[in-house]
């Protein structure tokens, strides 16, 4: 998994698994997120593997967005990763 913050929007690419969400790169993505201030909007337009690692991904954007009061949204997601949300019942986390 890589991450990057630019415009206003951090932008998640590669492989997002249990297997390669290591917990710095988790850390990273979480400071990422505070950086971004009352507005937190995630791409995961580089995701080309994704499994329910992914959703931790949104689950934790939302907590960070509503600790500092942020509005949250996401964009580019996977369709294997709308499909579990689906499944999972979680499905009203993704705005798009």
């Amino acid at each position: 998994m890589q991450t990057e913050c630019r415009e206003h929007t951090v932008y998640v690419g590669g492989e997002v698994t249990v297997n390669t969400v290591t917990a710095p790169l988790y850390r990273n993505y979480c400071r990422q997120l505070a950086a971004l201030g009352n507005e937190v909007r995630v791409d995961f337009s580089g995701v080309v593997k994704a499994d329910s690692a992914c959703l931790s991904l949104l689950a934790v954007a939302l907590r960070c967005g509503e600790k500092n009061g942020a509005a949250v949204s996401f964009h580019r997601l996977p369709a294997a990763v709308t499909l579990l949300a689906e499944l999972y019942e979680v499905d009203d986390w993704i705005r798009t």
